[in-house]
């Protein structure tokens, strides 16, 4: 498979990214914004994406270039693969067609999504989960056990579950008791939920997603070393690049 891997917009450890796409079968490119910018003809090099950037959003929103509106909306006609991971879904705050694209929406304010207000997202560092597959006949899972275990950080945000295909549920508690406010961290008040409610989120931390002609997954956890150098996340990763690119 040929893979182009994405980053920029978020810190992450550099090295341990660098080994975990060793690992996948694939001949990788990884570029970073802004040098990963680039347009559907472009992208028709690569049987897949893989995303782990998070452009647009910080410090201050801001739009995405025309050239990956071009690459998103051609998508569903040209069949070009997308693997999304971690804070990948929370890219480009202010486009609404990522959100639609990819399956979910993590807001750094409350904002509105489809028509309904919503307070800001919530996050919560280090939390210990059992992961289950919940489509145990799917390809992307073929190769990964029915539960397994990871610490991750785990995200209380917007999932559109009747637009989605389930793939991989979380026992980790999904409320506003236990994560933090991501308005009020960007505020300086890191780790604060003070005034802050949120109703009770999706326990779907995996999902795939068809646009078109165009396959996609997306896999939330994905936080930081110990999950990159995890053999099941690998495999879950590496069947989601084989199956969106039509290879399982």
């Amino acid at each position: 498979m040929r893979v182009l891997a994405v980053t920029g917009g978020h810190s992450f450890d550099r090295e341990a990214f660098a080994e975990f796409l060793d690992s996948l079968p694939a001949d990788i490119t990884w570029r970073e914004h802004p040098d990963a910018d680039i347009s559907a003809a472009e992208l028709a090099e690569f049987d897949a994406s893989l995303h782990y950037d998070m452009p647009g959003t910080l410090p201050e929103p801001t739009d995405p270039p025309e050239s990956i509106r071009e690459a998103v909306r051609s998508a569903p006609d040209t069949g070009h693969g997308y693997v999304v991971l971690h804070h990948a879904l929370a890219s480009w705050a202010r486009w609404d067609e990522w959100a639609e694209f990819v399956g979910g929406r993590y807001l750094y304010q409350p904002g509105v999504v489809r028509g309904v207000t919503c307070p800001d997202s919530g996050y919560r560092h280090a939390v210990p989960e059992t992961i289950s597959v919940v489509d145990a006949a799917h390809p992307v899972v073929s190769q990964v056990p029915a539960e397994f275990g990871l610490t991750d950080e785990t995200y209380l945000c917007e999932v559109f579950e009747d637009d989605v295909e389930p793939l991989l549920r979380t026992d980790a508690e999904m409320t506003d008791a236990v994560h933090w406010s991501t308005s009020l961290a960007m505020a300086g008040r890191r780790d604060d939920r003070e005034g802050w409610r949120h109703r009770e989120g999706s326990s779907l931390v995996g999902w795939t997603k068809t646009n078109g002609r165009s396959r996609l997954v997306y896999l939330q956890p994905g936080d930081k070393a110990p999950t990159l150098r995890d053999a099941n996340y690998r495999a879950l990763v590496s069947g989601a690049l084989e199956w969106v690119s039509r290879r399982r």
